[in-house]
């Protein structure tokens, strides 16, 4: 999927977290297909042929590794040990001015597939006088990723805490588009022990 003259995207893989739950290990870098969760995540982008930032914790730091060789800039940013808030707050702050749509993605979601970033983006297409475009399941339940258009982008300056892009899409809630999404991909992250090891039975119990 390429790019058009309309749509200049940007995607923004939000992993600079402290995997606080999982503690001692780190849940970005435990196996998922093979490979660390975060890696995983960041080849399914990798299909899309969009820009990407990865944001991650200070170096030296395993998650940098996960990345190598992927066509993903990988940063940092001090405002990061506020939380969410503060990760898309300094990242949106360094948006170059030719990107028109910031896709926001959560790292901890295994199930997460380039199809539904396509899905996302196909919304976005499809309805450009929108301002947010989200993926809802048919259940009413929040997923992942978002899209947001750069007429919101100056709403991140004020956003604090560990509440995300919440606060932003409540205020733009008339200009969202819901997106149909499956009810596990975007859904189901992993933040402790139990629901790694639920995942692992998961898979275990999948047959192609």
């Amino acid at each position: 999927m390429n790019t058009d003259s309309q749509i200049k995207p940007l995607i923004l893989i939000c992993a600079a977290g402290q995997s606080r739950r999982m503690m001692p290990r780190d849940k970005l870098m435990l196996p998922v297909n093979g490979q660390p969760m975060l890696r995983h995540l960041g080849l399914e982008i990798a299909e899309l042929n969009y820009p990407t930032v990865a944001a991650l914790p200070p170096r030296p730091h395993p998650r940098w590794d996960a990345l190598d060789g992927l066509d993903i800039l990988c940063c940092s940013f001090r405002e990061s040990v506020e939380g969410l808030s503060g990760t898309l707050r300094a990242a949106v702050a360094t948006i170059p001015q030719e990107i028109t749509h910031l896709c926001v993605v959560l790292a901890d979601l295994p199930h997460l597939q380039a199809c539904d970033f396509i899905d996302v983006f196909k919304a976005v297409r499809a309805n450009p006088s929108a301002t947010i475009w989200r993926p809802i399941t048919a259940s009413g339940q929040p997923a992942h990723p978002t899209v947001f258009h750069r007429r919101s982008f100056q709403a991140f300056a004020t956003i604090k805490g560990d509440e995300g892009a919440k606060n932003i899409i409540s205020a733009f809630q008339k200009d969202m588009i819901s997106v149909s999404c499956d009810p596990v991909s975007g859904v189901h992250d992993i933040d402790t022990p139990e629901e790694y090891l639920e995942f692992l039975k998961q898979q275990e119990s999948f047959v192609p």
